[in-house]
């Protein structure tokens, strides 16, 4: 390890006045059932249909005229022990304002030979960006790959970003080869390919930009505008705009969001939300959204016409002064659009929760939750409860026990989890810092429901350290 950081800091020491690495060394332990083909005699499953319940409730495909119906079920505990190192990097002082930032993924597996092969695990080394930067008093500029953060969702990309900024007024415009949200890779990336029976011909090429205005330090808002277009500037992926803006005035907080895909000239998200800002113990919020699934026009999901819902929240916070105690409380009602396909389906939905925090002199805390959800199609609860000792600057032990319960669409099953776990952490040095927890999460199908088994059991370790200095620091 030490050989590895000096190797990592060499370079930047010899060229910059000053740098800085920061990295986490993970190591987790992952459990599954596997989900396996079975078959069953057609004879023993009552019904004449292509799809039905075998007497046991679970469900079986069966041919018309075949002598057996296949059924999945749950196979032999298979395990994978995912290890990741990310680094990221900081370089300053060869001029003023001149700056290199690196954030760098390495992925293995321990027994990387077995059944369950962790997501992307063959994918060993991934720059999640690598930019130099060049910051004034009045403009800001990067060139290398980075990320586009903002009312649009985040956006990885190679090329270029510019920032003006002016009194209360800033303007931003960024360029370059888009990159999979998610993936990192090109959309022309092989690993799509092998999942995606339709994935892009073609590379995209993004090109953006917001306008910021701040009034005063109350007040704030901010348009942006983003296209990503095919490698032969014919087609599009995605068009879309965002405004936003906020305001605390009079004892109330004002905040409203809208997002518009210009492709489809429909919103796919749009909010606006008022809350109380005033110094009392008890805060109140109300909020409307009209919300739709957004889809980039490669994908072939955007063609099944996906419907939105409206909602309205409502939420209240009360956290009396001097209290070592706080209570929050939550709900919210909606109503989905018309599907327009001849099934009769459930048009409204709720939600409802609440949190309960305690906290005694910083050493000892406590936290407790509950949310249930009722939808078109789908519902679940979940509740959990857990508790920390920080027993001293450097160690701090913690627990947490869940319960879930998902039925109908929620592929869990008519059933419950209940999960219990433990973590803990301690500071071997200023900048050093071990961390680990522990999980068991037991399945249970209940009211006689089919399913797999998804009881499971999960651990993780993580060593993070430093190297260099704050670049805020002399």
């Amino acid at each position: 390890m030490k050989r590895l950081l000096l190797v990592l800091a060499l370079p930047a020491s010899l060229c910059a006045q000053g740098y800085r690495i920061t990295g986490v060394s993970t190591l987790q332990f992952i459990e599954l059932r596997q989900l396996v083909l079975d078959t069953v005699l057609a004879s023993s499953v009552p019904g004449f249909a292509a799809w039905r319940n075998t007497v046991d409730g679970v469900p079986a495909s069966c041919v018309v005229g075949a002598v057996f119906c296949t059924v999945e079920g749950s196979g032999s505990r298979i395990n994978a022990a995912p290890v990741l190192q990310d680094l990221t990097l900081a370089a300053w002082g060869w001029s003023e304002g001149l700056s290199v930032h690196a954030n760098v993924r390495v992925r293995s597996q321990i027994g990387a030979t077995d059944p369950l092969l962790f997501p992307r695990a063959n994918d060993h080394l991934d720059a999640i960006d690598a930019y130099a930067e060049l910051d004034r008093a009045t403009w800001r500029a990067r060139l290398g790959r980075q990320w586009s953060t903002g009312a649009l969702g985040a956006y990885a990309f190679d090329g270029v970003n510019g920032l003006w900024r002016h009194d209360h007024l800033s303007a931003e415009g960024w360029s370059g080869r888009a990159l999979l949200g998610g993936l990192n890779d090109p959309y022309t990336s092989a690993q799509l390919a092998a999942v995606d029976n339709l994935p892009p011909q073609q590379d995209g090429y993004l090109f953006g930009g917001t306008v910021r205005y701040r009034p005063d330090p109350l007040s704030a808002a901010a348009f942006t505008y983003q296209r990503i277009l095919t490698a032969d500037r014919t087609g599009l992926y995605a068009e879309r705009a965002a405004f936003n803006a906020s305001t605390r005035r009079y004892a109330a907080t004002v905040d409203a969001g809208f997002n518009f895909d210009v492709a489809a000239a429909e919103f796919d998200e749009a909010r606006v939300r008022v809350g109380t800002n005033w110094d009392r113990p008890v805060v109140f919020s109300v909020e409307a959204r009209h919300s739709r699934p957004y889809f980039e026009l490669w994908t072939i999901w955007g063609a099944f016409s996906p419907v939105g819902f409206d909602e309205s929240r409502v939420s209240a916070d009360w956290a009396p002064r001097g209290a070592p105690w706080a209570l929050t409380a939550r709900g919210a009602y909606r109503t989905y659009a018309e599907t327009n396909t001849g099934i009769s389906l459930r048009t409204n939905g709720w939600r409802a929760g609440g949190d309960a925090s305690w906290q005694n002199s910083g050493r000892l805390s406590a936290l407790a939750s509950y949310d249930v959800d009722i939808g078109s199609g789908a519902s679940s609860t979940d509740a959990h409860v857990g508790g920390r000792w920080l027993a001293s600057p450097d160690l701090s032990l913690g627990g947490t026990a869940s319960v879930t319960q998902s039925i109908y669409e929620f592929r869990v099953g008519t059933g419950r989890i209940y999960g219990a776990a433990a973590d803990g952490s301690y500071r071997l040095s200023a900048d050093i810092r071990i961390a680990a927890d522990v999980g068991l999460y037991q399945h249970t199908l209940t009211n006689g429901a089919p399913g797999p088994d998804w009881t499971q059991r999960r651990a993780a370790m993580r060593i993070e350290w430093t190297m260099g200095r704050d670049p805020g620091t002399p």
